[in-house]
């Protein structure tokens, strides 16, 4: 198994985070704070709101570093000065040295406005998994992931493969606090083999018989999907976090399932006006 590095931003809440995330991504290896220079410097102009506000926040901080330790897992704490992307850049691109091939993941709930965009912006760069938790009126506290994408909306939306499994996957319209489908891939295939639209011109097997179309008459040829090519079709939008692969009924361990992830529902949403 790799590394997995995990990010946070110090806050007053960083502590009820970070063990949401110990649960969801069980395999970080390593931390790091990410926190402001101003958190851990007590200014004549801070009011006593703010000097509580920095009291507790270091006092979650600890309490990260508490967790981790007794998880056997490094977690340092990494000072950001202004500007925040440039210290936060350097800070990243360090830790990327120190651990090629690792993968990243981020969770922007706390810190300032200037290094969670920072730090989001550099997880796009990384292709590293953001999360942020909504804790305002609609929100529970939860960690999120953020549906940052990992292929082009252009290529997702040429290819009517992909949209129609993503259509599969989506929740049922007009059905509110519903979870997305979970179908078996052998659903998923049957559902797609009388769909399926090849997207390469050349070495497409044609299937023995033909499809007469009702509006001219004429026959039309019938593209066969293998086995190989939907498993490459399936492996595409895993890569890309448009699908994951989720776990199935006890009693069926051998099936692979699916379901839609939040980029893949941003993406058919997208889709749905596009110009």
């Amino acid at each position: 198994m790799g590394e997995h590095i995990h990010i946070t931003t110090a806050g007053e809440n960083v502590h009820k985070a970070y063990p949401a995330a110990i649960r969801d991504l069980k395999d970080i290896t390593h931390t790091y704070v990410f926190a402001d220079l101003d958190l851990y410097n007590n200014q004549k102009s801070d009011d006593e709101g703010m000097k509580a506000r920095k009291t507790a926040a270091r006092a979650a901080v600890d309490q990260v570093k508490f967790i981790s330790a007794s998880l056997k897992i490094p977690c340092p704490l990494i000072y950001v000065s202004p500007p925040a992307f440039t210290s936060a850049r350097d800070a990243v691109l360090k830790i990327r040295k120190e651990h090629p091939g690792a993968k990243f993941s981020f969770d922007l709930s706390a810190g300032s406005k200037d290094l969670s965009m920072a730090l989001f912006a550099i997880s796009v760069w990384l292709e590293g998994d953001a999360y942020y938790a909504f804790s305002e009126r609609n929100g529970d506290g939860a960690p999120v992931k953020m549906a940052v994408p990992k292929i082009s909306a252009r290529d997702i939306w040429s290819n009517p493969n992909y949209m129609k499994i993503l259509s599969l996957l989506d929740n049922t319209p007009g059905v509110k606090d519903l979870k997305p489908r979970v179908l078996p891939r052998s659903y998923i295939f049957t559902q797609l083999e009388s769909f399926y639209v090849p997207v390469r011109k050349k070495g497409v097997k044609i299937a023995s018989s033909t499809r007469t179309n009702l509006n001219t008459g004429k026959h039309a040829l019938i593209p066969v999907l293998s086995q190989g090519t939907f498993s490459n079709i399936l492996k595409i939008m895993v890569a890309s976090d448009l699908i994951q692969e989720v776990p199935g009924p006890v009693n069926n361990r051998k099936e692979k399932y699916y379901s839609i992830t939040p980029a893949g529902g941003l993406a058919l949403q997208l889709a749905g006006i596009k110009p």
